[in-house]
């Protein structure tokens, strides 16, 4: 058998590749949804789009390369932070939708988790403290907001989860999601927490016991699922992980020390540690290759993408329209808008942070997006520029708080739909001062999901075998004339973080 399957679902959409022995892509596909915000700073996702996505563009991926399904030695699926997970009754049937990552109404939990526990105790067992960010907070909100549907909770499915035991009636949990639930993992010893569990009233038996390795097989492709995936019964499929985690293998981050930064609709600034180092100023949990014992550590905000999206699909008609009529993306339109305006946006500062709250290494619940210094001088494309910008100023951030608690940052790596922009990656690596390598044509998380297929399905006998699939990369070092202006505006955007806080609070 000579190929592998990777899908990622992710916030805004799912990916599929289908690959060769030696990372050639065959075939891929991809399908958009949307994120249900029926309040400020709430999220939520139903799991029907992305198991009808999974489905749709794996099966574009295996129609585009022509190739047997019989072929296919197995598939691997990662997802977005599910956050609470989904809450499903006897029938599996989801009771509501999924409390994503981005969601953060749960304040009053971590409160109540505060008082009842306390941070430091918290981070002892779990390697993480109490932000809304984290599932475990997100389950609390359900249970004290809705006691009805708490009530007819027989399991909390992961994303991932939840599509893979569609496709092979199994249920499973990776170790990447499991301590990425935060408070109810104990990440010393990799498994449960059962004294958090029973502190915070969680149920253990709303979890699988078992924790799968993220290469290992959970189970089989199921002759009904034949025809809309266009994956053979049979076809073994593997327990996958977190996009973020699964994205930093696809740009080689394997080595300590190696940092992956995932621009896609959040942003995961991940360092991978072969021991135990952890940070309260970073979210900690196990890494999807050799999960057991290595650490994925990132910081990161989670409007990156999302606010580069807003600014297409809110302030952006023209671009949209021109791409609907020429194929050129409206993204690209908007890039070469920003290339004509000098770095710095004519001080002009955007703070990207468009969800209400805030995670690692911000911890502030009521941080917001904002535009600082605008003028009538000011047009659409500093607007943009200064978005981008935005972001890398958050990126730097992210590096000081990591360089702060003693992890060192060795490879830098930049990932995603964003790391496609030479523009953005010039900004990136300006306003960071670190030389960013880029990997071209690379499709991220799905790649990296191929790679846990071949190593879980035997057909690949190591993971650094990513290293021959991506080659070289394109390197983008710091432009020495603009990193004057840039620390510049770097001080006023920590600044600006610090202040306004207290403005934010008020609303």
């Amino acid at each position: 058998m000579s190929y592998l399957v990777g899908t990622d679902i992710g916030t805004l959409g799912t990916k599929s590749v289908l690959v060769t022995l030696e990372g050639k892509v065959l075939g891929e596909g991809f399908k958009e949804y949307d994120v249900i915000t029926l309040k400020q700073g709430w999220a939520e996702q139903w799991p029907k789009p992305w198991e009808d996505a999974t489905y749709a563009t794996i099966k574009m991926a295996v129609e585009q390369s022509g190739v047997d399904p019989k072929e296919i030695a197995g598939a691997c699926i990662s997802a977005l932070y599910g956050g609470s997970g989904i809450p499903v009754d006897r029938e599996y049937k989801p009771i509501r939708p999924c409390l994503i990552w981005a969601d953060r109404r749960a304040i009053e939990e971590c409160r109540w988790v505060g008082n009842k526990i306390g941070e430091e105790a918290l981070f002892n067992v779990t390697g993480n403290v109490i932000d809304p960010y984290y599932g475990y907070t997100k389950m609390i909100w359900i249970r004290e907001n809705e006691p009805e549907k708490w009530a007819k909770i027989h399991r909390f499915e992961t994303p991932n989860a939840y599509v893979i035991r569609q496709l092979t009636g199994v249920e499973s949990i990776d170790y990447s999601s499991a301590g990425n639930y935060g408070g109810i993992f104990d990440l010393a010893k990799r498994d449960w927490s059962h004294e958090m569990m029973e502190e915070l009233s969680i149920p253990a038996h709303f979890f699988p016991q078992k924790i799968h390795s993220s290469e290992e097989i959970v189970g089989e492709v199921t002759a009904d699922k034949e025809k809309a995936t266009g994956l053979a019964r049979g076809t073994p499929i593997c327990a996958g992980g977190i996009d973020a985690t699964v994205s930093a293998l696809a740009g080689g981050a394997i080595e300590d020390g190696d940092m992956s930064s995932m621009l896609g609709t959040s942003m995961c600034n991940g360092i991978i540690s072969h021991s135990h180092k952890t940070s309260p100023k970073m979210i900690n949990y196990p890494y999807v290759v050799n999960g057991r014992k290595f650490m994925y550590s990132f910081t990161g905000i989670s409007t990156a993408g999302f606010s580069v999206r807003w600014f297409r699909d809110q302030l952006s008609p023209n671009e949209v329209r021109e791409q609907d009529k020429t194929g050129e993306s409206a993204y690209k339109q908007l890039d070469k808008l920003a290339a004509t305006i000098p770095a710095g946006s004519e001080d002009l500062l955007f703070l990207p942070h468009m969800m209400v709250g805030e995670r690692a290494p911000f911890w502030d619940e009521h941080i917001r997006g904002a535009f600082l210094g605008m003028t009538v001088y000011h047009t659409r494309a500093h607007m943009f520029r200064a978005v981008l910008e935005g972001v890398a100023n958050a990126m730097r951030y992210s590096f000081d708080a990591a360089k702060e608690a003693g992890v060192k940052i060795n490879r830098a790596t930049l990932v995603d739909g964003g790391a496609r922009s030479p523009l953005w990656r010039q900004i990136i690596a300006d306003i960071t001062e670190v030389e960013m390598g880029f990997i071209p044509n690379s499709l991220g998380a799905p790649v990296g999901d191929a790679i846990l297929a071949g190593l879980g399905t035997g057909v690949l006998s190591d993971y650094k075998v990513i290293d021959e699939w991506i080659g070289e990369k394109i390197p983008t070092k710091p432009n020495p004339e603009n990193i004057p202006n840039y620390r510049r505006l770097y001080g006023l955007y920590k600044e600006a973080v610090d202040k306004l806080s207290l403005v934010y609070a008020l609303f």
